[in-house]
């Protein structure tokens, strides 16, 4: 492959941007990284020439796009892949400047919205005859007929994929959990489903001119919250026939183009499939797809530059891919739990006992990907639980403060006890 002109990632999740600019750099593509965020990682591989950041897209349109385009030029580059949400995101609200510019990794925004926008994606896809999620619709907490009539567990996830979700999914087993978080404010603005058992499939494929051309199947074994989340250890599995055509023709009727992995939750003894969710962009889990022998960035390069990938016919199947960073937030949340009882995948816990074992990050070759990855979530679970621990003793020290007697006014003797007294008597 020809160098050609350098490529621009746009996102930190270090599990999908670095296998991303792996591929790139070994195909000799240059690959520079823009993060979002003042709070992204910066991000030390062989695989990245240069890294810069750039101003909010959400408070800072004008000067996120004038920042960027000034680094296109400034790069040379003549591709911008966006590798999360915030970034599919923040590429579609400038989409035609861009596209002017460099030859842009996704879909006009049209098409980008269906797949961020959750009961877009659903309803969609029900149109398509995919198997989806039951919703359930509540306006507040007074929805009470509608809350009774709940089969729980129920899930919640936000209605627009970005990079401001205050979380990815949350679980609840009881009426009274989720009345007291309508109450609270905090499933606001959220869709409500059933829980659907089974395991996490993920159908990743690269589809151009409404072709696959290329595709893969991953299933989760471990995931992250454990409950049902992230992949933190999978398998790289057969492409399932059934699975590959329902991910295809759902694809088309997003009209999507480019990457993306479609994610199913399968049982595996009723053999049902229903449909999670559309990632339009890479995935958490890419480098099990790269390192099983299919080089999904490769391709997309290849095809944007009028070139024809040579596809392999299979990939090693039976492969072990886990995440070290994820696999510590998984204990993490096990040892952290008190008591607290999650419906877990119990169809996602066998762990085959044979295939080939890969780090997600981790190579003898890169390694500071990896280890800054495992670092850095060790210090913001150390400093979260400091923080709750904080939050425990304060309140308590506070109460035990506004018990104690003000000198002032309780002066001595007599009276002084007495203004004791009176203290504990209010209290």
């Amino acid at each position: 492959m020809d160098k050609g002109k350098p490529v621009v990632v746009m996102g930190v999740e270090p599990r999908i941007t670095v296998p991303v600019a792996r591929s790139l750099h070994q195909a000799g593509v240059t690959v520079f990284v823009a993060s979002l965020s003042s709070a992204d990682p910066v991000l030390y591989s062989r695989a990245i020439a240069g890294f810069f950041r750039l101003p909010d897209p959400s408070s800072r349109p004008d000067d996120f796009l004038n920042v960027l385009c000034g680094k296109v030029k400034c790069t040379g580059a003549d591709m911008l892949i966006p590798v999360t949400d915030g970034a599919l995101a923040a590429v579609s609200g400038h989409y035609e400047t861009l596209n002017s510019l460099v030859h842009v990794a996704c879909p006009p925004p049209a098409v980008v919205n269906r797949v961020l926008n959750k009961e877009t994606t659903l309803r969609i896809a029900h149109s398509a005859g995919v198997r989806v999620p039951r919703e359930y619709e509540i306006l507040d907490s007074r929805s009470s007929d509608v809350i009774r009539q709940m089969a729980f567990p129920v899930i919640a996830k936000p209605r627009q994929k970005s990079a401001s979700e205050m979380f990815k999914i949350r679980y609840f087993r009881t009426p009274e959990e989720i009345t007291d978080a309508l109450n609270n404010g905090v499933v606001e603005d959220a869709i409500l489903q059933e829980y659907c058992t089974g395991c996490g499939v993920g159908v990743e494929m690269l589809v151009h001119q409404g072709n696959c051309v290329a595709a893969f199947q991953h299933r989760r074994l471990r995931e992250f919250p454990s409950a049902g989340g992230v992949a933190v250890t999978a398998v790289a599995e057969s492409l399932d026939p059934q699975l590959a055509e329902t991910s295809l023709r759902l694809l088309r009727a997003l009209e999507w183009k480019g990457v993306a992995m479609v994610e199913f939750r399968h049982d595996r003894r009723t053999g049902v499939s229903t449909l999670m969710e559309v990632n339009g962009r890479y995935w958490g889990t890419v480098s099990l797809a790269l390192q099983a022998g299919v080089d999904f960035p490769r391709y997309e390069w290849q095809l944007a530059h009028g070139e024809a990938p040579a596809v392999p016919a299979g990939y090693a199947v039976g492969m072990i891919w886990h995440w070290s960073a994820g696999s510590l937030k998984r204990w993490h949340e096990v040892l952290t739990r008190r008591g607290r009882v999650l419906p877990e995948n119990s169809q996602a816990q066998d762990m085959p006992g044979s295939g080939e074992k890969r780090n997600a990050l981790w190579t003898i070759h890169d390694p500071f990907p990896a280890f800054l990855e495992w670092l850095d979530t060790g210090k913001k679970l150390v400093r979260s639980d400091a923080q709750a621990l904080m939050r425990r003793i304060l309140p308590q020290r506070t109460a035990i403060a506004s018990q104690q007697p003000d000198p002032k006014t309780t002066g001595s003797g007599e009276s002084g006890k007495r203004g004791i007294r009176e203290v504990e008597t209010r209290h």
